[in-house]
Formats: structure tokens, C-alpha cells, sequence
């Protein structure tokens, strides 16, 4: 078995990394403070062929895989933003259109996830669902040859930004629904952008719906079977989590180094001790573990592996926490100084504090991995 990256890989490998360096960590500090991301990110993003790069070429894709698409996210996490978001929702939420969207669908809102014109959101969580697509409250109830939404929905990213989005709603049936919506216009109203902890251009915005009127030619898949696009989608976004995951803690892991050599106690560098390089070393065997089963994860998505779902719950099963111990591990080298916005390893600790809770809790993938096992 070839574990080599590809030449294209390695190229968006690179490209990622250097575009990281350009464009995101010199804003990295303002995104942060502001919890925004730059209007021309997405553009940038978009010319630099991050958007779309699981879709088919005939929709403006780059068909680089899911794989390529973990290197770029992996890269562009490293600033410790919310920038990789963007570029992971503008691929997993258009993925989800392309494999259950009708033709017209697909035809129709595509291209603008892949140029820049367009920021995807999913628009599922409510006050009371958690993670239960029966739990739903948000309402779609046919009227002529449209459907009337009307509800609430919480922590939908972007959902303040123009651009389209997939709802999950209760049909009359009492089924899980989705549709694909252009967000703004009458009915449709996101006031509050959340003040996250960390994760700065996440833009997580409570979104109300009002007598939102979305035509019956936007249901995606068939009607009352929302829950598998929903499923599709959340493995699809775990994947992405864990690519991003790699980019914080080899972050952290890099912060960790630099800081050890320079730091000096009795004259010398701490680098010196035993002790730390320790430290290092489990910090360093812990990465690569989890890169190397984030990327297994990817490419079984890429082959459409019987069980790639799965394999998704359990890669964030091992990958976030471990992650997480490694950026806390560099917080702890850095000792006070890691409590202090002068040093990057504050922003890196922030970011990753909500990966065990988002796109769906450890618990949810324990109980996901155990059933597999047992039936």
C-alpha cells in the first residue's frame, strides 16, 4: 500500500499552506478579536480552488477529493481561525446538494458555492433537538407549489451571509425534511451573530423563519427522508473537523518547539531537559497518529467504503481529544505566557475547545462506534 501523497496532493498540500501564511495569519488577530472573516476571503478562497473541491468539474469543482480537501482545511486551521469553515462548509454542503439534489437543483446552486458568490450554511440545530432529527420544531407545510417554513434555528454558520442553505424541518407527516433555501429575503431574519469563545469568522447566527416561503422544486432528496441527508452531511463535516484538528495541534506542536528553545532557565534553554523533550515526543507520536487515521478517513470517503460513516465517528473519536491534549500539552509548556494573548497558543487553545461538542458530541460517536461493533 502506496501511503505517499500524489504530486496534486502535495501541490494543494503546499498551495494551502503558503496561502495560510499570506493572507490568514496576518488578519489572524483581528478575525479573532472581531469574530468576522474579511468580505474578500471567500473570493480568495474561491480563485485559490478550495471551494468545490469535491464536486464534479461540470459544476465549476475541482474533483481534488475529500482527501485534498482535509490538506487544504488541515493547512488553513494552522492561524487558529475560523477560516478552514468556510472552505468546510463551501464543500461538505454542496457535496450533500450534489449526492441527493434533483438536476434543476444541482444546475442552479452549484457554480456559486464554487466561485465565491455563495456562503453555504446548514440550518438544523434548535434550542431543544440536539442531535435528533425527530426533535425537530421548525415547521414546512405545503401551500400551492411552495412550502411555508416557520421556526428557529441556532449556530447556523453564515447564516447571516448571503448566499444558500440546506433546512431540516418537520413535515406534516411529522418526518424529517430538507430543503435548499436562499437565505435572506421576506420571512427570513438572523439579528444575533453569536460571540464565540474561540473559532474568530465562525459566524454562528440564530436565524428565524416566518411564513418563509420555499418552492416544492427545492426539496432535497424525497420528502420525509431528511435524516440520511443530515447523516451524509455530519460524517462528511467530522471528517473535515479532524483535518482541522491536525492544522491546530501541529500549530500548537510548532509553538511548543519554538518556545522551549528560547525560554531559558539557569542560563539555559529548556529545550535542554529531558523532560520537555519528552513532552515533545509524545506530542509529536500523538499527531501522527491522528493524521494518518484522518487521512485513512478521507480516502475511504473518496472510495465510498462500506462503513466510511462510521469510520468518520471514530476518527472524531480519537482524533479531537487526542488533538486537544496536544495543544493543551503546549498551553501547559508555555506556562503563563500560554494564558496570554501575546502568544499564539491562547488562540490555538480556543479553537479547539468546541470540536468535542460540535458536528455532533464524543458521546454521540461512542454510541455510534459501539453499536457498529455490537449490533
Amino acid at each position: 500500500m502506496d501511503f505517499n501523497l500524489t504530486e496534486d496532493q502535495l501541490a494543494i498540500q503546499n498551495l494551502a499552506r503558503e496561502f495560510s501564511k499570506r493572507e490568514i495569519e496576518p488578519v489572524a488577530y483581528k478575525i479573532d478579536r472581531d469574530g468576522r472573516l474579511p468580505d474578500d476571503m471567500i473570493k480568495k478562497c474561491a480563485q485559490n480552488g478550495f471551494l468545490g473541491m469535491t464536486l464534479p468539474k461540470k459544476y465549476g469543482g475541482s474533483e481534488a477529493g475529500h482527501l485534498g480537501c482535509a490538506l487544504a482545511i488541515e493547512q488553513l486551521a494552522y492561524s487558529g481561525t475560523g477560516a478552514w469553515w468556510l472552505v468546510g462548509f463551501n464543500n461538505s454542503i454542496p457535496e450533500s446538494i450534489a449526492h441527493f439534489g434533483s438536476a434543476a437543483i444541482k444546475e442552479k446552486y452549484l457554480r456559486s458555492f464554487c466561485d465565491g458568490t455563495a456562503y453555504a450554511s446548514i440550518q438544523f440545530t434548535e434550542a431543544e433537538t440536539g442531535s435528533d432529527p425527530a426533535a425537530l420544531t421548525t415547521t414546512s407545510v405545503a401551500e400551492g407549489d411552495s412550502y411555508l417554513i416557520n421556526g428557529e434555528k441556532r449556530f447556523s454558520t453564515f447564516g447571516a451571509r448571503p448566499g444558500y442553505a440546506v433546512i431540516y424541518t418537520k413535515d406534516e407527516q411529522g418526518k424529517c425534511t430538507a430543503f435548499v433555501i436562499e437565505k435572506g429575503g421576506r420571512g427570513y431574519s438572523a439579528p444575533k451573530v453569536l460571540e464565540l469563545m474561540g473559532g474568530g469568522g465562525v459566524e454562528a447566527a440564530d436565524v428565524y423563519f416566518e411564513n418563509f416561503r420555499v418552492p416544492k422544486a427545492n426539496l432535497l432528496g424525497k420528502k420525509g427522508e431528511g435524516a440520511e441527508i443530515l447523516l451524509f452531511w455530519i460524517a462528511t463535516e467530522k471528517i473535515e473537523q479532524c483535518a482541522a484538528s491536525l492544522g491546530i495541534a501541529q500549530a500548537a506542536l510548532d509553538e511548543a518547539v519554538k518556545y522551549v528553545k528560547t525560554r531559558l532557565s539557569k542560563g539555559r534553554p529548556i529545550s535542554a531537559m529531558q523532560g520537555i523533550r519528552w513532552t515533545l515526543a509524545d506530542m509529536q507520536a500523538k499527531l501522527e497518529a491522528c493524521r494518518w487515521l484522518a487521512y485513512k478517513t478521507a480516502f475511504a470517503q473518496d472510495q465510498q467504503a462500506p462503513g466510511w460513516q462510521t469510520e468518520a465517528a471514530t476518527a472524531k473519536l480519537f482524533v479531537v481529544p487526542a488533538a486537544t491534549e496536544i495543544v493543551e500539552m503546549s498551553r501547559r509548556l508555555h506556562g503563563a505566557y500560554g494564558y496570554t494573548k501575546e502568544f499564539k497558543i491562547e488562540r490555538l487553545y480556543r479553537a479547539i475547545a468546541g470540536f468535542s461538542v460540535i458536528a455532533t458530541s464524543l458521546e454521540i460517536n461512542r454510541s455510534i462506534v459501539g453499536s457498529s461493533l455490537v449490533g
